[in-house]
């Protein structure tokens, strides 16, 4: 399923997360994209993703209910709107929590370093905590992709495991951090008796004030 629209600013740009076609998929492989080994080198894939590819996993996300998918646009010019990348909270369960896993790609090199991930992760950690009510939200990252770590970190996501020789890319063996980031409204409920590492507790004022941000500055559209 696609996510409903939200609109944000980044800098001088206006960033929309908002659902798109089949018929916009394309962009997805256009000028290289899901075909570079630098885009997708930490994805754990090792194949080059052509068209057919991404028309399928547009028709299987488009129907699964597990999943929720938006598409990153640069809206800077809403005549012109650019597809730069996508984001999602998927494997979605209700029991015995409420949980998801959050995922993020933005294969337009030219739109990295310019603070657009953190942003968007915390819009979609508002609306994965108040709008869906979710109690955790988990993240990956494979090292030595620091931008996308700290990115999630910025927004309350906190290392709580690592999984040692994960995958091998780039001639040599990556560990995997698993991170996740915790809804302050349901910190009692989570932890119940146990003591929440200190990780946890630095990450949680981190989690409040993505949320805050985004109340303040992402718009429903």
């Amino acid at each position: 399923m696609f996510g409903t629209i939200m609109q944000l600013k980044v800098g001088s740009m206006t960033i929309r997360l908002a659902p798109f076609t089949r018929e916009e998929i394309g962009e997805f492989v256009k000028n290289g994209g899901m075909q570079s080994h630098i885009i997708i080198r930490y994805l754990g894939h090792h194949n080059a993703f052509v068209l057919d590819d991404e028309l399928e996993w547009f028709d299987h996300t488009r129907k699964d209910k597990l999943k929720i998918v938006w598409g990153i646009w640069d809206y800077t010019d809403p005549d012109h709107p650019v597809l730069i990348g996508n984001t999602s909270l998927t494997d979605i369960t209700q029991h015995p929590m409420c949980q998801a896993v959050s995922g993020s790609m933005i294969f337009r090199q030219e739109y990295w370093g310019k603070g657009i991930a953190t942003a968007i992760h915390k819009a979609r950690t508002r609306y994965g905590f108040l709008e869906m009510n979710l109690d955790r939200i988990k993240s990956a990252v494979t090292f030595p992709n620091t931008a996308s770590r700290k990115a999630l970190e910025h927004s309350g996501y906190n290392i709580h495991s690592i999984e040692r020789n994960f995958e091998f890319t780039d001639g040599q063996l990556l560990h995997r951090y698993n991170l996740e980031c915790i809804n302050p409204a349901s910190w009692s409920t989570w932890w119940h008796s146990d003591t929440p590492s200190q990780a946890a507790k630095n990450a949680r004022p981190r989690v409040q004030e993505a949320i805050e941000w985004a109340k303040q500055n992402v718009t429903f559209v």
